[in-house]
């Protein structure tokens, strides 16, 4: 199968120097797709994910008996004492609020650091395989509109990947 690259960077190639340029391709959505240690931080992301859904639902679960309570007191407490009620649950409700927030922060923020482990370990490998077959530059797959199969390194550092990094340590705060 025959891709392209785009015509500014073969022009540009082709003017750093036409016959010396060596070319490698790597299709970044595959490699996301398929290692190992991106889908193990995926899976431990959604299980996190899970765990906070779950507090959640509790908690707004309690929010909701608590307003029907406060509700069902409507008739029987004096104005002042059913506003400080309402004020209570209204901080209540501004807490879970920010416990949300937090927890979905607090998820975005592990999967970027991990995912920063994975890339870490992609560029050494690209590093590694342009020095091996003397590659001058590495294209991304989904910036090139005609390549030829064989300028593909997308398995070779799939490959490698996997090899050197299965499980990556995912933080939550």
């Amino acid at each position: 199968m025959k891709k392209i690259l785009p015509i500014f960077v073969s022009l540009t190639l082709l003017a750093l120097n036409a016959n010396a340029t060596e070319v490698g391709i790597l299709d970044v959505e595959k490699i996301v797709k398929e290692s190992e240690a991106m889908r193990d931080i995926q899976a431990k992301v959604s299980k996190k994910q899970e765990e906070y859904q779950k507090e959640v639902e509790t908690k707004q679960k309690s929010l909701e008996d608590e307003q029907k309570r406060i509700e069902g007191k409507k008739n029987v407490l004096s104005k002042e004492a059913m506003d400080k009620e309402v004020l209570g649950f209204e901080k209540k409700v501004d807490d879970l609020k920010t416990f949300v927030d937090r927890k979905q922060n607090s998820l975005k923020k592990a999967s970027l650091d991990s995912m920063s482990k994975v890339n870490d370990e992609i560029k050494k490998i690209i590093e590694t395989i342009a020095k091996d077959k003397s590659l001058d530059a590495i294209i991304p797959a989904s910036q090139a509109l005609y390549y030829k199969d064989q300028l593909d390194i997308s398995a070779e550092v799939l490959e490698k990947l996997n090899k050197n990094l299965k499980k990556v340590k995912v933080t939550f705060e």
